[in-house]
């Protein structure tokens, strides 16, 4: 069967619905205008058209090797370069900088923090040393207040033990 005889019993559209092959690429190789199509196609379709029709289509085959053996095309396949991929993240020296900008802060905000509200968060600010019951007194409602270069002499422990001693003897 030749392709002459498929065309007299089927339309393209029908061959085109059998084969899946579109109708613009049936009309080309019916037209032998292989310039619409390449190589690879155009004997891709006739071999499904043989299969299909259980035709012997080499007329047409030949034609079509001889027409692209004829032309020379550019059919070589050209390969880019791979683009470098760009870092995708942050980079490390990014992370440096931010980690000492983070301890910065951090030093600044303790350094200059309110000095005043740094003393009442201390167990024992100055004011309340100074205003501490002195241990022997027998009396807790009398509060002896001692000046403030007395503290750091009665936190001695050397001066301590002297002052337990004489209100031990007494």
């Amino acid at each position: 069967m030749q392709l002459n005889e498929i065309l007299e019993e089927n339309t393209v559209a029908a061959i085109s619905a059998k084969t899946n092959i579109a109708e613009d690429n049936i009309d080309a190789i019916i037209a032998a205008d292989f310039a619409k199509i390449n190589r690879v196609k155009t004997m891709g379709f006739i071999s499904i058209i043989e299969r299909e029709y259980h035709a012997d289509l080499s007329a047409v085959r030949t034609l079509a090797a001889e027409y692209y053996d004829g032309i020379k095309r550019d059919e070589s396949i050209t390969l880019g370069l791979p683009m470098p991929e760009e870092k995708k993240g942050k980079s490390k020296f990014f992370m440096f900088i931010v980690l000492i900008m983070i301890g910065f802060a951090v030093w600044y905000a303790f350094m200059h923090f309110d000095r005043e509200k740094l003393k009442a968060m201390l167990p024992f600010p100055e004011e309340k040393l100074s205003a501490m019951i002195m241990p022997g007194h027998a009396d807790n409602t009398a509060v002896k207040t001692v000046p403030e270069s007395n503290i750091a002499a009665d936190l001695n422990i050397e001066n301590r033990n002297k002052v337990t001693e004489e209100n031990s003897t007494h």
